[in-house]
């Protein structure tokens, strides 16, 4: 009989950036499979604590290009060979350049891999027994996608929103009005409860920050 789902979070390299691990329901002769999303740094560390539980990973979902989301990934790729990279094409297109992706901005340039799966926005994929639904949300930069898990009533947002706070918009690309009205958009589409999980700092829920964050009002 499977468990019920579960997630972690790992905040990983010097901007504490958010690494979420949800895996699905463990059986009896399989163990669970699980996603990391925007594995920005510490790949060791990532893939220690997936082994140190048992898991075994199956894909790595990027919501956006910045490099402090997307670090790890090709040393994930090394580490835990058969696990699939998700992200939409502009995002993929973006993490092969240190200008788009900022490695260079911040004086340490590298190229990530091209992802392995384009994902698009309204066509839900499953991965690791769970399924996602992937949502435009632009502004912050082009191409970044929010990922939704809404038979957990989970909302995995990337650097659009945090709790009583929003992304930046000043990067090469950004918007602000942009960034506003899908954020507002998408977390009215979402029951109050929802847990938000954002790319840094705590997790909230989309009713509260519907109500009480300043940019959203």
């Amino acid at each position: 009989m499977n468990g019920p789902p579960v997630r972690a979070c790992l905040a990983v390299g010097p901007l504490y950036e958010n690494c979420h691990l949800l895996a699905g329901g463990a059986s009896a002769d399989a163990p669970p499979r699980c996603v990391a999303v925007d594995p920005g740094d510490e790949a060791g560390r990532i893939g220690d604590y997936v082994r140190g539980r048992g898991w075994v990973l199956e894909a790595m979902l990027l919501t956006h290009a910045h490099c402090d989301h997307v670090g790890a990934v090709d040393d994930l790729r090394r580490l835990c060979p058969g696990a699939a990279v998700y992200a939409s094409a502009e995002t993929s297109r973006r993490v092969q350049d240190p200008r788009t992706n900022l490695s260079g901005l911040f004086g340490t340039p590298f190229r990530v891999g091209a992802a392995d799966r384009l994902v698009v926005a309204g066509q839900p994929f499953e991965a690791a027994g769970l399924l996602f639904e992937p949502f435009d949300v632009p502004g912050h930069d082009p191409g970044e996608l929010a990922y939704g898990v809404r038979a957990e009533g989970w909302l995995l947002v990337g650097d659009t929103v945090f709790a009583g706070g929003i992304g930046r918009a000043d990067f090469p690309g950004g918007d602000m009005e942009a960034l506003v009205a899908h954020v507002r958009g998408l977390l009215a589409s979402w029951p109050a409860e929802t847990v938000i999980l954002s790319g840094h700092g705590p997790e909230t829920t989309a009713g509260r920050e519907l109500a009480s964050n300043p940019f959203l009002a």
